[in-house]
């Protein structure tokens, strides 16, 4: 449920598409409840058992999600022991947040109803034909997903719950369990703590956690999908650059003077006027101004001294030469025709203006030297784009000419061919990195006979004025990587799995140690010590330490609650959990997130509702669920 709660407060409505509803059942492990259970259980909470059989299929559903999500790479992570123990940790943690929020909407007095799940499915547009449920579909999804109707309705019934207690929370009458203070005290907690870590390279010298050629090849055979190589291809190019075709390309004094010569039409710099203004905010003040100017007074300086417009004001209300196409309306209203005339009040959106025409100047031709720069661009670029497209034409025609190798192409283009290392569609140089040199490359038009070279690619034209003329030099389909090629990292990989679980269960060993009175001998035994006291919170560099800090249990009677966890170098470590501090905020800050929480951040709020049932909850941990 929690992580429904979450889509549902980050505005996804109930009836998303199925593919999306399967996934959330699959994550929430939403049907395993339906599963039927022993007497025996991994957790009671406040007197309701999460049982054994519920909880393995909730772990099975969560080991499909990630395989289906990781692919190759599960099947690394499966192999590692400590991984294993923290999904069915984090799993279980789900399990008991969900039971505890059913728990809490029950206690509130909400409940969905039979009819309300009926009438939610049969709403559903995933299930309608012609705008109208149809069961024969409704059926049929269900079958091709594997998911039972009651299973469904089931997943439906605590989508729905979910949004009512969304609901409720946005709603201005409703009390929450915990006030701001409480939420921010949990989201800026600090915890203190020490650190001690495993030695893992003494433990790497150990001559039992280098595995057996047995072992290795074993592994490999049941493993060969994570070796599988990619499509590969090295291929030999010609690539034409506009932007360097420049570099040889000069364009004289007289190819200038003769453009601007034949195009002078085009460097005719048409009427403009100056104006300056002054803007007020009352039409009193811009009548008391216009009196002092008609009067002699200087109008730069009460541009500065009265203009509400600070960028022109600050230029004494100067806005520099205007063609007419440019000058505003309620200016060009003025219909000021003569130098230094000025307007009257003028009732605009900026306020009250008092414009004046400094000058005019009739259309003049621009002269050479003010255009030569321009011009100059101009024909370097047009000179580019021709020698671009010419030498286009001659690499196509030389690509043609000998359809089975680019020298031909190297002589008419006089460009050099670059040969590349072995490519992949994921690992493309940046030269190449377009999506249409990659698909020429591995469309299969260009490859020959087992491997050989095929002909040569037509021209590929890509963005940023480039293009290619390519050959496939050797090509390897994607194949299994012979086990040769990997064993020396399988090696690697099955050593440190061995290291991390000798590490992990020594740790286990040293917290059992510590929960009694010979902690100090079995570390000292060990030689392993604690640090100095560090300070984590929520948002540490350290996620995976973080998040193992703050899933301890709080010191009690003043003695550290201890763990196990690896650092973001993936060492085995021990924690010492010695105090919990709360977050704090100034009253400022704590009034905008107020607010924020109020308004939008439910996702914050359900944190603090779940941690706050935790607290008063009574949860009993049972001995099956395998996660310590």
């Amino acid at each position: 449920m929690m992580d429904n709660l979450r889509a549902a407060s980050n505005s996804v409505v109930l009836k998303v598409i199925l593919a999306l509803i399967m996934l959330s059942f699959v994550l929430t492990g939403v049907g395993s409840y339906l599963v039927g259970g022993s007497n025996s259980y991994v957790a009671e909470v406040n007197g309701q058992e999460i049982d054994r059989a519920r909880f393995e299929q909730s772990v099975m559903n969560e080991r499909a999600r990630l395989q289906q999500q990781l692919g190759e790479q599960f099947s690394q992570l499966a192999g590692n022991e400590a991984y294993v123990k923290q999904m069915r940790q984090q799993v279980l943690n789900r399990m008991i947040n969900d039971l505890l929020l059913d728990q809490y909407a029950a206690k509130i007095g909400m409940a969905i109803g039979d009819d309300q799940v009926k009438v939610s499915i049969q709403s559903s547009p995933e299930f309608a034909t012609d705008g109208k449920f149809d069961n024969s579909k409704y059926r049929d999804l269900l079958n091709r997903f594997q998911i039972a109707p009651e299973q469904y309705a089931e997943m439906t019934r605590k989508q729905l719950l979910s949004q009512q207690l969304l609901a409720a929370f946005a709603g201005t009458n409703f009390s929450l369990p915990v006030e701001t203070e409480s939420v921010v005290a949990l989201i800026q907690q600090q915890r203190d703590i020490r650190v001690a870590s495993i030695d893992m390279k003494a433990l790497e010298a150990k001559a039992e956690v280098t595995p057996t050629a047995a072992q290795v090849k074993a592994f490999y055979d049941q493993n060969k999908s994570r070796f599988t190589a990619p499509e590969m291809a090295r291929v030999k190019y010609i690539e034409v650059d506009a932007a360097k075709l420049t570099d040889d390309i000069k364009v004289s004094d007289q190819e200038v003077a003769d453009f601007y010569a034949k195009n002078k039409p085009l460097y005719i710099q048409a009427p403009r006027s100056s104006y300056s203004i002054i803007v007020l905010s009352k039409e009193s003040d811009a009548k008391d101004v216009l009196a002092q100017l008609k009067s002699g007074g200087d109008f730069a300086a009460l541009a500065k001294e009265k203009s509400l417009e600070k960028d022109s004001g600050a230029k004494g209300g100067d806005l520099g030469w205007l063609e007419a196409a440019a000058v505003p309306d309620d200016i060009a209203k003025a219909k000021l025709t003569e130098k230094g005339q000025l307007s009257d009040v003028i009732h605009s959106d900026m306020g009250y203006l008092v414009v004046r025409l400094n000058d005019i100047q009739a259309a003049k031709e621009k002269p050479l030297e003010d255009v030569k720069a321009e011009i100059t661009k101009n024909l370097l670029q047009d000179k580019s784009y021709n020698k671009f497209e010419d030498i286009q034409t001659k690499l196509m025609d030389g690509a043609a000419s000998n359809n089975l190798s680019l020298d031909a192409a190297e002589k008419s283009s006089g460009l050099k061919a670059v040969e590349s290392g072995w490519l992949s569609r994921d690992n493309m140089p940046k030269e190449l990195a377009y999506p249409e040199v990659v698909q020429e490359i591995f469309g299969g038009d260009l490859f020959g006979v087992k491997g050989a070279p095929g002909p040569n690619s037509d021209l590929i034209t890509v963005e940023g004025d480039r293009a290619f003329v390519l050959r496939i030099v050797e090509h390897r389909p994607e194949a299994v990587q012979p086990f040769e090629e990997v064993s020396a990292d399988i090696t690697e990989l099955l050593k440190r799995q061995n290291v991390t679980k000798m590490a992990r269960e020594q740790a286990d060993q040293l917290v059992a140690a510590l929960k009694t009175d010979k902690g100090d001998e079995a570390l000292q035994a060990a030689k392993v010590k604690f640090g100095d006291k560090k300070v984590i919170t929520r948002m540490s560099d350290d996620a995976q330490l973080a998040e193992s800090v703050f899933a301890l249990p709080l010191p009690k009677d003043g003695k550290p609650s201890y763990g196990v966890s690896s650092d973001k170098n993936d060492n085995i470590v021990l924690v010492a959990l010695d105090a919990v501090h709360p977050g704090q905020m100034d009253a400022a800050s704590l009034k905008a997130f107020s607010a924020q929480m109020a308004n939008q951040d439910s996702g914050v709020v359900l944190d603090a509702l779940i941690s706050n049932l935790r607290q008063q909850a009574k949860i009993k941990m049972g001995d099956l669920a395998n996660v310590q």
